[in-house]
């Protein structure tokens, strides 16, 4: 399977950028060879200033960013090879050329061949108007003076865009990089973050716990008849359910709060700095968010949904799964108790005899 194209809009910010960039280095150069009375020259500055602004304008969307990195690529070679040829190699507008290989290859809307092509052709150019150069003099010989600066003033924008290309390239290697850490930690259906990430987020916090003497609980909550939820309404409603239980669940928990889905309708949530008390409370706050409003299933259907939560708080030596493992029996007893509420895993401490069985490992049921 190949691997999922990413965004191009870095792509379109750096060819905006460029584009900015060549507008005011040609109009300082407009204004130069007006001065220098090297006129075919600074008519076609007049023209490269016109193409660079209609890539900026192009680049502004998405939808037409290929179209504007063309226009950017074919301007900048056609006027590297144009004032080689009129005021020769030695004024150094070659060195414009450098930066469009690496351009063309940052793009994500060109296909890997079509970017090979162009960065052979470019090449193929570039050493074409070398060997022009020690053959043919320039139309138009400048003073060596002015040879110079405009070699120095080439460098100088050579060296700007590469500053600008380093940080383009920097900017999408670390985009890409986010994107593909938060899709291997984030549940695709409600943007919850997924068990394993939630796993490293608990070690750390218990490793904390045991540093900081600090509280640590967890709720985990599972949605009421979620099973009659999918074979009534269909899964796209179960879905719709799902994304919203989230969204209120962002509602009622703290930044530092980190919510998971743990499988299926169950969300586990894990309560940094907050004891049995505090536990509770928000458990009740997410509850009442929960049945207090209906869920919206489409533009005028409503569906009540209600929520079973058990709560449990995590002892860094016993460690996480623990701490489950006594919300879920909590969470099992809700269930047997009518669902709709909220059960704290120390309730069920002062259980004993046969009534312990409740403690067990159980499935448990929509």
């Amino acid at each position: 399977m190949q691997p999922k194209r990413l965004p191009n809009d870095n792509f379109r910010q750096l060819v905006r950028q460029t584009s900015a960039l060549c507008v005011v280095v040609h109009s300082i150069y407009i204004a130069l060879f007006t001065w220098l009375q090297v006129d075919a020259l600074a008519w076609v500055n007049v023209a490269s200033v016109l193409a660079h602004c209609a890539a900026f304008w192009l680049s502004g969307t998405e939808k037409h960013v290929r179209a504007a990195s063309l226009i950017l690529i074919a301007e900048i070679t056609a006027h590297a090879i144009a004032a080689t040829v009129i005021i020769g190699w030695g004024s150094g507008f070659h060195y414009l050329m450098l930066p469009v290989v690496p351009v063309a290859m940052l793009s994500s809307s060109e296909h890997r061949t079509a970017k090979n092509a162009i960065a052979l052709c470019l090449s193929a150019v570039y050493l074409g108007l070398d060997g022009w150069s020690d053959r043919k003099p320039p139309l138009y010989p400048l003073a060596d003076t002015v040879e110079d600066w405009l070699r120095y003033q080439n460098i100088t924008t050579l060296l700007l865009a590469f500053i600008i290309l380093s940080r383009g390239y920097y900017d999408v290697v670390t985009h890409a990089q986010a994107a593909l850490a938060k899709e291997a930690s984030t549940d695709p259906l409600t943007g919850a973050i997924n068990r394993r990430r939630l796993m490293e987020i608990a070690q750390a916090e218990l490793a904390r716990q045991q540093r900081q003497a600090q509280p640590l609980a967890l709720l985990l909550c599972d949605i009421d008849h979620f099973k009659h939820i999918n074979d009534t309404h269909g899964h796209k409603a179960g879905d719709l359910v799902l994304q919203d239980f989230h969204r209120r669940a962002l509602g009622v928990t703290r930044s530092t709060d980190s919510i998971c889905r743990w499988g299926g309708e169950e969300f586990l949530i894990l309560l940094p700095d907050t004891n049995t008390e505090g536990a509770n409370q928000l458990a009740e706050r997410l509850r009442h968010a929960i049945c207090d409003i209906p869920f919206k299933l489409g533009s005028t259907q409503t569906l009540h949904v209600t929520v079973t939560i058990g709560v449990a708080t995590v002892d860094a030596e016993a460690g996480l799964l623990d701490a489950v493992h006594r919300a879920d029996n909590a969470l099992y007893q809700g269930k047997q108790q009518g669902r709709n509420r909220v059960v704290p895993s120390n309730a069920l401490d002062v259980l004993d005899g046969p009534d312990a069985a409740i403690r067990s490992p159980i499935v448990q049921q929509d």
